[in-house]
């Protein structure tokens, strides 16, 4: 499936998906701006916000009214990292067009909604947000980073995040800190909206069959005067240096460990593929080396898996266990790492990461959004490959490979949360 690339407005992009693979179409809308800290926590609150209410239908149940007129229509909001940027955005997944009557069937009434969130919001008189808004949705966004802190295993990973990548903005969450919450006003957030709208240009996503030049000029109908420049992508990718350790205490039965790896292989590095594979292989799955060595077969962990964020190119490797097993867990993780990188791969082992990633991706292309995700993200970092040019990449990789990328991981963090709390054993995550 080849996207094509289309300009919409001063400085907006159109990534058209054609396929009639799906009985739904998704059009999406999403703006990438510098994660910061004086910025992330507003970013997400205008989200949320314009999701409230509009001009047009001011307030959820009129808004949901009219989605529920558009054939059950969604529309969800999300706010994500990609790299040292954080991209926030709509999107519209609503039923396709030859179920409705053909023609472009539904997509101009969803473009229009799509409009109304991102160019209409719901303002008093001073041209602020509604103050009873702002309060309620201040109060869902403290309950979000409360229950973030709540999360043992999560966590642990964030921690983690914010001593590997200290300094930059990776380390940053995107929902802000609760100390700053309560600062947040109708008039700040207005004005972070406006900036937002006019300075960061949109990126659409569309999947579907209505042929690419309608889907522009509907587009552009409604969007031609919206945004400004995009801003230049950024995602510090270096091995860095040294070791920073941390342990933190909290009252859990359990204690959750986080190790976290620099590595110079990003989405352009051309060990890329090959990392996907490290990371399937280290814990990626039911089948690799962490699961069955350390959680199965030595039994020192609850939960032992890593993961992989080839934007940034960082891996991390969590694990929960008791306390007292922390040491010996985090030692056999590191030998998991190390026979990687001697190359202690079983064929066994090799065919499992093949067979779990060819399924993943095969998965992609039956999920509009997992598309859409998939093109947005590559061409924000430049990267122009399609689905099927990145799957004969992986197809390629072979068990040196998988070595060589090895040699690109340095452990780098290590964050430990302690449980302080003695008795019976529970089911904490």
């Amino acid at each position: 499936m080849n996207p094509i690339v289309l300009p919409i407005g001063r400085q907006g992009r159109l990534i058209y998906l054609n396929t009639d693979r799906f009985k739904s179409e998704l059009l999406a809308v999403s703006f990438t701006a510098p994660l910061a800290v004086e910025t992330a926590q507003q970013n997400a609150m205008v989200m949320a916000l314009a999701r409230r209410g509009t001009a047009g239908y001011p307030g959820l149940a009129s808004l949901n009214r009219r989605l529920d007129e558009l054939y059950s229509t969604a529309i969800s909001t999300s706010n994500r990292r990609t790299g040292d940027m954080q991209t926030l955005g709509f999107a519209a997944d609503f039923l396709g067009a030859r179920y409705v009557g053909g023609g472009l069937g539904l997509l101009p009434e969803v473009t229009d909604m799509l409009a109304e969130l991102l160019c209409r919001p719901l303002f008093d008189e001073r041209g602020c947000f509604t103050a009873s808004f702002v309060e309620s949705e201040k109060q869902n966004l403290r309950d979000a980073i409360r229950a973030a802190i709540h999360n043992p295993r999560g966590y642990a990973i964030s921690a983690c995040r914010k001593l590997l990548c200290a300094g930059e903005p990776y380390a940053l969450s995107v929902i802000g800190s609760e100390d700053t919450v309560d600062a947040l006003t109708p008039e700040g957030l207005a004005a972070r909206y406006r900036e937002l709208v006019s300075s960061i240009a949109p990126v659409f996503s569309y999947v579907g069959s209505t042929p690419a030049a309608e889907v522009a000029a509907l587009l552009e109908a409604r969007f031609s005067d919206f945004g400004g420049t995009p801003a230049p992508y950024t995602a510090s990718v270096h091995g860095g240096s040294g070791l920073a350790e941390k342990v933190e205490e909290m009252p859990l039965m359990q204690g959750k460990l986080s190790l976290g790896f620099r590595t110079d292989v990003s989405l352009s590095h051309p060990l890329a593929p090959a990392m996907l594979y490290l990371n399937e292989i280290f814990g990626g799955s039911p089948a690799s080396k962490l699961f069955l060595n350390v959680r199965e077969r030595m039994s020192l962990c609850y939960h032992c898996s890593s993961s992989l964020d080839l934007y940034k190119g960082i891996l991390f490797a969590n694990s929960g266990m008791k306390v007292e097993n922390r040491a010996v867990a985090e030692e056999a993780m590191l030998q998991q790492l190390a026979d990687i990188k001697a190359g202690r791969i079983s064929d066994t082992e090799l065919l499992a990461a093949r067979r779990s990633i060819e399924h993943s991706y095969r998965q992609s292309g039956d999920n509009p959004g997992v598309l859409a995700r998939f093109y947005t993200g590559r061409i924000l970092a430049g990267n122009g490959e399609t689905v099927e040019e990145w799957q004969a990449r992986l197809d390629r990789v072979t068990l040196p490979d998988i070595v060589e990328a090895a040699a690109h991981v340095a452990h780098r963090a290590t964050f430990f949360l302690k449980g302080t709390k003695t008795g019976e054993e529970d089911e904490e995550e």
